[in-house]
């Protein structure tokens, strides 16, 4: 077994681990309670609770036993993994992504988020994730997507949408669970909301998002997610799934210029003023002229 292969292995045990583990967890209550907030962040946008520490202690022991030397960006710590004199991969990760549904007892959008990233080159190589609630995995790698439903366990590969303009049928998505949120986003959207009310009046918004939005993304739920003032440790963990499907990530200039998303490991706490990540650029292009003139 190669050693990517090794730890692509252990990372897959781990989510199976946590599909099972949290919903037991939650049906006793467990990990609810706030231990800090995130870097970079107040505690009215985010707050780090139990679970997050359990899901990334959990991350860091299956890890170990992989044998590489890992530096590990999580939504709330750095940690390196094994010799710190090199390193083998990168892993961008949110441990445990709808933390403040969790903490409130809200049993939806629990997920975590993996990108295995090669060091040397910083390309990403595997991509993983698990939508807790819905018994959903999603495996990531140079062949494409794969998803695979539970209880039935078969795999099949899955690809985003085609559309190329925004319709009645598109969906997108924007985290606007908070009433900061929903102010800032709807203020520098009132254009494209005005427009999606008189000119596309069945498409949709769909309220979450953050790093879970990549696999849906990817899968062709959803044609676009849009924020502004995005953490970068929403994007990050999801890029491999970009990656993997041909998904677009990025960032966008005042005056509605695509810059592609690069990942940075020294600029893991900032954030992108306007982030668009869309099944296609034409998508992406066709959404900004909305946001911009309606």
């Amino acid at each position: 077994m190669s050693e990517l292969s090794k730890l692509t292995d252990q990372l897959e045990q781990y989510l199976r681990e946590l599909m099972v583990e949290v919903p037991r967890l939650s049906s006793l209550d467990f990990g609810r309670e706030i231990i800090g907030s995130v870097t970079g962040r107040t505690e009215e946008e985010d707050v780090e609770i139990v679970l997050d520490r359990f899901s990334e202690d959990l991350l860091e022991d299956w890890l170990r036993r992989s044998g590489s030397t890992i530096k590990l960006y999580s939504e709330h710590t750095h940690r390196t993994i094994g010799d710190a004199e090199k390193t083998d991969y990168v892993i961008t990760c949110d441990p445990f992504d709808g933390s403040g549904h969790y903490m409130r007892g809200l049993p939806a959008e629990w997920w975590t988020v993996v990108t295995v990233w090669e060091a040397l080159l910083m390309q990403p190589v595997w991509a993983g994730a698990v939508d807790i609630m819905r018994q959903e995995l999603y495996f990531a790698d140079e062949d494409g997507v794969k998803l695979e439903l539970h209880p039935d366990g078969k795999p099949y590969f899955v690809n985003p949408s085609f559309d190329t303009k925004v319709s009645d049928q598109s969906i997108v998505a924007a985290y606007l669970m908070s009433p900061q949120y929903i102010r800032y986003w709807t203020a520098k959207s009132s254009k494209f909301l005005k427009s999606m009310e008189t000119k596309y009046p069945r498409m949709r918004l769909w309220t979450d998002g953050g790093a879970c939005s990549y696999p849906w993304l990817a899968r062709g739920i959803t044609n676009a997610y849009m924020m502004f003032n995005e953490p970068r440790t929403e994007i990050d963990p999801g890029l491999g799934f970009a990656w993997a499907s041909g998904v677009k990530v990025y960032s966008v200039s005042n005056n509605g210029i695509l810059n592609e998303y690069v990942f940075d490991p020294e600029k893991t706490s900032d954030r992108v003023p306007w982030l668009i990540a869309a099944c296609n650029e034409e998508f992406a292009n066709d959404l900004v002229r909305l946001i911009l003139n309606g």
